[in-house]
């Protein structure tokens, strides 16, 4: 009998939209280029706003602001060091900007900012004025603060770690439109990398100066936030107040007011760092890292996973992470999953189910000094409550051309973002009714694997893939959606046993008859169904003209709004499925000097994979069933005959779409439907993985690199990571 996921009029019940996804510019690949001016592009147009608030209402956030009494002492104070004039009310050295350098120009600033620290009661932070030196990062990052507060116990280094920056500062002697751009775009790019490169940080203040214009920043995974200026030169107790607040936001030894973690531990072993993770009464020593790309997201989760051992030497993975503060937990959502299947599906099944499912070992949210660990409201408890506003970044041209160096396990894309970028500000879903908030959480896994993306034996990733579909039928029997099925949370786990593809990232599950939905969402776009992408029904039935030769308003009612369904994560599956052979090519063919035209299949891939929404050749690619079966002729013969039912499997998939569709907008989403779907797509896997054979896989990216290589004269062999196979369970 079929079940209805869409009412058919206005009386029954309207389900609310599926979250609008957004996709994030970190990470494709013009931020990954380690391109300064490029990545801070991508990150600028992530956020595409920032948010603005009152002086008072940010800087109350930062640390206890002194009484009118001890304001009144620490102005004495000055007043004897030869800081302040003698009736309190000018810098006597800090001057308007007159004819002399910008370095020379807030030089004076060390000695007001030291002056005010030094009276801060067990200040952990000191400041430097070093424009003309770049810290030491990780990421290879070459961007130059024209200073910072630092910890003071590595004040004397001869070059300042970003691990140790905690205020980066940015000036310009002008005020005009330019020099507010050039200073917002860069304190941007710092905050970015201090949240980026640093798991010990859970938020970073930041602070521009345009002539007397004064502004302070706050970085978190939540929202970036600016407040008006205050004139540096004129409100002396307000630079005293601020400057007060961040030493004594300092004063504790985690400097924990000033956004670093005391959860997290940062030690070396032997030359290389690793990081302890207190998750409730356990501690783990990461070994590893898994994936870190989602933290070069400013805005958002801000993921990083590895791999990591308990007290007991036993291996784990670890994911840390930020949801939205009216979002479950993972753990959560999995527990219900679980319910829902023990509840639907028999008991052989729901044993399986557990099996396909990465095994979680415990979660908790982050707690500091006996409080949930969630992101600040600036506004909260504050009469100025409605004078907060969203402001538009400015990205018009930013920074000079220097590396960084992008994340640890990343999902490659198309290589083709820079055209598109214009058209994707990134606000798309956003409501501005309130404050977005965010709570800090980690979850601790049984299971660690390899990522499908990175599993090198064909035979083992498609049998990786048919992991992953396994569970999603579980899931879907259960009554419930995946919604961001990829290659990177589709894990491939081996044990005594053999190996087994287990489906993990379930954040953004749902049960499919949900009525919650939340203002944003990042989506992976390489994996995403097309419906999906443009947020409406595509495979609708034929519409004919009534014999007037118009449409009369009241014969259609309004459409329902679009919501994900099963077949959208099998769709995914496909799209998984075509990215392994269209990504990679075999390692024989690799290694040849046949006539592969490994440039043709790149091309074919960059208009499958264009790392864009709403670039017209990924519908295309998907729904153009000819040009599919001749897009396949790019691939090389030794992997063709492995997926040669590509477009069969997309073609299965838009039969089951126009079926669901045909009673539209009754959406016809019964069991058989679902349970055809599956089997065909099982089908269509386990063809493949039969016909894989020994095959290894070697990515296009690195057949490109070697013949660039060649033809600049280099004839050295590019090694390939050829894993072994792996008995499959």
């Amino acid at each position: 009998m079929a079940t209805p996921h869409t009412p058919q009029s206005q009386k029954l019940q309207v389900l609310p939209p599926d979250t609008v996804p957004v996709p994030r510019h970190t990470s494709q690949s013009d931020y990954r280029t380690g391109d300064l001016k490029l990545g801070c592009e991508a990150v600028l147009t992530d956020l595409g706003r920032y948010l603005q608030v009152p002086f008072v209402s940010l800087a109350k956030c930062v640390g206890a602001m002194p009484s009118q009494q001890r304001l009144e002492e620490i102005r004495d104070n000055l007043i004897q060091s030869d800081i302040l004039t003698d009736d309190g009310l000018e810098w006597i050295d800090f001057v308007r900007p007159a004819k002399m350098s910008e370095e020379m120009t807030f030089k004076p600033l060390e000695e007001i900012i030291s002056g005010i620290l030094e009276q801060v009661p067990n200040c952990g932070v000191s400041y430097l004025s070093n424009p003309n030196q770049t810290p030491i990062s990780e990421r290879h990052n070459t961007s130059q603060p024209d200073g910072y507060l630092v910890r003071p116990s590595n004040q004397t280094r001869p070059r300042m770690h970003w691990f140790d920056i905690a205020v980066p500062f940015e000036f310009k002697k002008e005020q005009d439109a330019k020099a507010i751009r050039d200073n917002e775009h860069k304190i941007i790019w710092s905050l970015h990398n201090i949240m980026r490169e640093d798991p010990c940080r859970r938020f970073a203040f930041g602070i521009t100066i345009e002539e007397a214009q004064l502004r302070l920043w706050l970085s978190n995974r939540a929202f970036l936030a600016v407040t008006e200026p205050i004139n540096c030169f004129e409100d002396i107790d307000g630079v005293i107040s601020l400057f007060y607040a961040l030493g004594f936001a300092s004063a504790s030894t985690s400097l924990k007011g000033l956004g670093w973690d005391p959860t997290v531990e940062r030690i070396y072993v032997g030359e290389k760092i690793q990081y302890k993770f207190t998750v409730g009464d356990e501690v783990f020593t990461t070994t590893r890292e898994l994936a870190t790309y989602g933290a070069d997201s400013m805005v958002g989760r801000g993921t990083r996973v590895y791999e990591a051992t308990d007290a007991k030497e036993k291996k784990v993975a670890i994911k840390d992470s930020w949801r939205e503060i009216d979002r479950q937990s993972e753990g959560e959502i999995l527990e219900k999953i679980l319910a829902s299947c023990e509840k639907k599906l028999g008991a052989e099944e729901f044993a399986d189910a557990k099996r396909r499912f990465v095994g979680v070992r415990l979660w908790k949210d982050v707690t500091i000094d006996g409080a949930s660990d969630e992101t600040v409201n600036p506004m909260v408890g504050d009469e100025r409550n409605c004078t907060w506003n969203w402001e538009a970044i400015d990205l018009k041209p930013i920074l000079s051309e220097r590396p960084h160096l992008s994340a640890t396990g990343d999902v490659p894309d198309s290589g083709e973002l820079s055209a598109f970028l214009p058209t994707q500000l990134g606000t798309v879903g956003r409501k501005d009714t309130r404050i977005p908030q965010r709570v800090h959480a980690r979850i601790v896994f049984h299971d660690v694997g390899v990522a499908l993306k990175d599993v090198t034996s064909l035979a083992d990733n498609l049998s990786c893939l048919s992991g992953g579909l396994k569970a999603l039928s579980y899931l879907h029997k259960a009554g419930w959606v995946h919604r961001d099925f990829s290659v990177g949370n589709t894990i491939w786990v081996v044990d005594d046993n053999g190996g087994i593809g287990k489906l993990g990232d379930f954040e953004y599950a749902k049960e499919m008859d949900s009525i919650t939905s939340h203002d944003v969402r990042t989506g992976t776009i390489h994996f995403m169904a097309v419906e999906v992408e443009y947020q409406e029904y595509i495979f609708l039935p034929p519409t004919s003209l009534p014999p007037g030769g118009t449409f009369p308003d009241t014969d259609f009612p309004p459409p329902p709004p679009f919501r994900m369904n099963f077949l959208h994560d099998i769709e995914s599956v496909w799209w998984a499925y075509t990215w392994i052979f269209f990504y990679h090519t075999d390692t024989i063919t690799a290694k040849s000097n046949n006539s592969f035209d490994v440039h043709a299949q790149w091309r074919t891939f960059q208009l499958a994979f264009p790392g864009a929404i709403g670039h017209g050749t990924r519908q295309n690619f998907f729904a153009n069933i000819r040009k599919l079966h001749e897009a396949r002729k790019s691939i090389s013969d030794t992997c063709l005959h492995v997926c040669h039912n590509i477009p069969h499997f997309a073609q299965t998939l838009q039969d089951s779409y126009r079926t669901a569709e045909s009673k539209y907008p009754l959406l016809e989403l019964d069991n058989s439907l679902l349970e055809d779907m599956h089997r065909k797509a099982a089908r269509y896997l386990d063809d493949a993985q039969q016909r894989a054979g020994d095959i290894e896989l070697c990515p296009l990216l690195n057949l490109l690199k070697r013949k660039r290589s060649r033809s600049e004269g280099d004839t050295s062999p590019t090694p390939y990571n050829a894993g072994k196979r792996v008995r499959r369970g």
